[in-house]
């Protein structure tokens, strides 16, 4: 896997073919963050490094991007951004999310645990570039505020035009973003979701990390994960409001086994896809995990069709 990773982290490109679960198998990925621009569906993802161990807390260094018009004939674009061409960041390169809006692509990462920046560039496959030269939301003193954990960054840009970050590990927040979507647009919020009151780490609806916001008929749905366990999976609850509160409706699907879980839902020509990632590629090391992708469904009342996941057979 290292020479792939090694060329397409200059700048190249690479088409490989989907051979079923996992989706990427030349490089380990996790965290899917899927959206769809014009005909072709986008994957951005984290980047466990080959060499990742059992010990290391996540030591990532850049993100990748991959995309394909069909679902079946991919490109890997590369790495669009990595920890070295940001000047204020130096460590844990963890799940992103990009938009497009006025033309441009906005690319929202987390690093070292304490802080989210954002990257803008022409196309959405990047390359970005650091547009602030700071972060967009930092912990730092302000704990109470922005939570213990500001990662995982999530956007919804509504009908309205309203965009909408949310974040956090173990404090689910969210918070308006101006137009230019660069700028904090409001007071960050708590997102309160009901129901899960006395759910415990791991278990039921608890919140743990990896927010994902999307809109269908009218209902908003924020998915996420509810820890870190080999049982832990992800989750959804609903509401009429874009930032809640939101009821729990239950599981996404079942749980994949990594030891984390994340991952979105997309629209894509008419169907309905959950992107989310496993640790077959690696024989179950939670540390060197691959992105897979399923089609879902969702019943008359709103309600997702829960997937039962079905481990790889065929992975090399």
């Amino acid at each position: 896997m290292a020479c792939c990773a090694a060329a397409l982290a200059q700048g190249g490109e690479m088409q490989f073919a989907y051979k079923g679960n996992p989706l990427v198998r030349h490089l380990y990925t996790a965290d899917p963050s899927a959206r769809v621009v014009g005909d072709r569906l986008y994957v951005y993802t984290s980047h466990d490094q080959d060499s990742s161990e059992k010990d290391v807390h996540f030591d990532m260094l850049d993100w990748r991007v991959f995309s394909s018009a069909d679902l079946k004939t991919w490109t890997d674009h590369g790495a669009p951004l990595a920890l070295d061409e940001i000047s204020w960041a130096s460590k844990q390169a963890w799940a992103p999310d990009c938009v497009g809006r006025n033309g441009k692509f906005y690319f929202y990462f987390p690093v070292e645990q304490t802080k989210i920046g954002v990257a803008v560039g022409d196309s959405p496959a990047g390359p970005f570039r650091d547009a602030l030269g700071r972060p967009l939301v930092d912990n730092t003193n302000n704990i109470p505020v922005v939570g213990r954990e500001p990662i995982d960054p999530g956007i919804l840009i509504d009908d309205d035009g309203q965009a909408y970050m949310f974040f956090g590990c173990r404090d689910a927040r969210c918070v308006k973003l101006k137009e230019n979507m660069v700028e904090l647009g409001g007071e960050i919020r708590p997102v309160v979701i009901k129901g899960i009151e006395n759910d415990t780490e791991n278990h039921g609806g608890w919140y743990g990390e990896a927010p994902w916001i999307f809109k269908r008929n009218g209902i908003y749905y924020l998915v996420y994960s509810n820890g870190w366990g080999k049982d832990t999976t992800m989750l959804y609850a609903t509401s009429p409001q874009p930032m809640g509160p939101f009821d729990f409706r239950g599981e996404v699907m079942s749980p994949s086994r990594a030891g984390t879980s994340h991952g979105s839902i997309v629209e894509f020509k008419g169907r309905w896809y959950v992107f989310y990632h496993d640790a077959s590629l690696s024989g179950g090391d939670g540390k060197r995990r691959s992105v897979c992708f399923d089609e879902i469904t969702f019943a008359p009342d709103g309600s997702i069709n829960r997937l039962e996941y079905r481990a790889p057979q065929d992975v090399e």
